[in-house]
């Protein structure tokens, strides 16, 4: 309990000072505000663990503020300080999940009482959550032997997620063995599953998930041909447990209207998967259609292979029937701001497409630097990294001011990944791609049970190198290491974050469409 952050919001603030100084020498850290939208924004910079909210305030109230306190910090415990005992308010309030009330005056001991049932409750709710997962093991295992559905892994891949981010504590690590396990036995079940799938589904129009090359089509068109304004944001390799971690920034502004999970196409690499998403169309014919601009997938190849995407995303845009759309690549820092700058010049496009690759970025880093290495060790640290980015990105800001600006929100990725734990020994020539979760050529050697699929590439959409060219993908955890200097890179590699192969984190991906609130 010692040093918990509390956060008063009450416009007598004057009259709080006797009660700030008994909790503060009871070891919390008292902030205050006078109002709603300074206290919201004072959550927004710094978390705190819980809110005493005044519900009777000029202007805004404590109960018309609290789902904006909600969305912002689901987690964070809310109590609301009243001094009217209707039935009806007290019952909104409860409505809306506060954690407790208080009726006015209150005194000094009153709010020390509930600040300790509350906060304890949270070491309840870790235990819960404990308690929980040990239930729920053996019929989570049974879900997953016996999944053959999109919707069953989809499921059971949400589940695994919100045990992950739950289980919290000293006696909840104890569970982590047996949840990584649970982890790896559903990739490797689902990973056997999807090579079985994938190859049919991709061209069945009846198939029961969405692909990559379908969403724009299928979602963003028909919000724009409708008369929104829309953004589209493509964060870069974006996992579905980190889009989880950072959706409640986006809920103070935005209402959620859609909120699904989609398949990336196979490779789950930018080349294949992005280009397929900001082109409504599988590799193979966007190679056809472009064929001076698509780069042949050889690790001596010359050319950027996304270097056209802007070309993609407008040929689709005007066979949808949108003429108005502009395109910004987003890869550091420096391009964030300058976007942010530009953006008065094109606000009044229909559609405007933003790629962001930070997160990508952050992957990478994770094999080169060490720093990044051990911050992010794990997904748990991954996602505080994605956090902590967006959290002080200048996009954050600017996303912010699209709903006060009437504009529809999408977000998405074209593909997600996983940290890799298995070498796998491949052979093969020299111009093989690089990507360590495929490859794809003639002559290649292997061991049949180390990979998850092995394809002609235009029974999987994708365009041939050469004649007699097989695609290879990896999938579970696996990774491809050539048999030159083998330790040494399996050594290299191992932990790192790769994509490209057959993976539940790879494969099952966000697409959320929001509006303003109010709109």
């Amino acid at each position: 309990m010692d040093k918990s952050r509390i956060l008063w919001v009450d416009d007598e603030v004057d009259s709080l000072t006797p009660h700030v100084m008994y909790l503060e020498g009871k070891g919390f850290h008292v902030s205050v505000a006078t109002n709603a939208a300074d206290a919201l924004r004072q959550m927004a910079d710094q978390p705190v663990d819980c809110v005493l909210l005044d519900e009777h305030m000029p202007g805004r109230s404590g109960l018309d503020a609290l789902p904006d306190f909600k969305a912002l910090r689901p987690s964070t415990p809310v109590i609301m300080v009243t001094k009217s005992e209707e039935e009806g308010v007290m019952e909104q309030a409860i409505g809306e999940d506060i954690a407790d009330y208080l009726l006015k005056p209150v005194q000094p001991r009153q709010v020390l009482s509930s600040l300790t049932r509350v906060l304890g409750a949270r070491q309840l709710i870790a235990d819960r959550n404990l308690n929980k997962y040990q239930t729920q093991f053996r019929d989570l295992t049974m879900r997953i032997s016996e999944a053959d559905s999109w919707e069953a892994w989809t499921s059971i891949y949400t589940s695994l997620m919100a045990f992950d981010h739950g289980l919290t504590g000293s006696e909840a690590e104890g569970m982590r063995p047996m949840l990584d396990h649970q982890k790896e036995e559903a990739n490797r079940l689902f990973t056997r599953w999807w090579a079985e799938v994938y190859p049919d589904w991709l061209f069945d129009p009846a198939a029961p998930c969405s692909f990559s090359h379908q969403m724009l089509s299928k979602h963003v068109a028909p919000s724009v041909r409708a008369g929104n304004k829309a953004v589209l944001l493509v964060f870069d390799n974006l996992r579905l447990d980190q889009w989880n971690e950072l959706q409640s920034f986006f809920m103070n502004n935005f209402r959620l209207v859609q909120n699904e999970h989609y398949a990336s196409i196979l490779p789950t690499a930018t080349q294949y998967a992005r280009n397929a998403l900001l082109a409504g169309a599988l590799p193979d014919e966007i190679a056809h259609r472009y064929p001076k601009d698509w780069v042949p997938d050889t690790l001596d190849a010359e050319g950027r292979r996304n270097g056209f995407e802007e070309q993609l995303v407008k040929d689709w845009a005007q066979k949808e029937e949108i003429h108005s759309v502009e395109y910004g690549k987003l890869t550091h820092l420096g391009s964030e701001q300058k976007w942010v700058r530009h953006w008065p010049q094109v606000k009044n496009k229909d559609l405007v497409v933003v790629v962001v690759n930070f997160i990508d970025m952050i992957s990478h880093a994770k094999t080169e630097q060490s720093i990044v290495r051990d911050i992010a060790s794990d997904d748990r640290g991954f996602r505080a990294l994605t956090h902590s980015w967006w959290k002080n990105s200048p996009l954050r800001p600017w996303v912010d001011g699209l709903a006060a600006e009437g504009y529809d929100l999408f977000v998405t990725t074209d593909h997600g990944t996983i940290s890799v734990k298995k070498p796998i020994q491949i052979k093969g020539s020299r111009d093989l791609t690089a990507n360590m979760r495929y490859k794809v050529g003639r002559g290649l050697e292997y061991s049949p049970k180390d990979v998850a699929l092995v394809r002609e590439p235009k029974e999987l959409g994708l365009p041939s190198v050469a004649l007699g060219d097989k695609m290879v993908l990896a999938g579970e955890a696996g990774y491809f290491i050539y048999p030159n200097d083998y330790h040494r890179f399996a050594g290299r590699f191992e932990g790192s974050y790769q994509h490209g192969g057959i993976s539940m984190e790879e494969i099952i991906i966000p697409f959320a469409h929001m509006k303003p609130r109010g709109k």
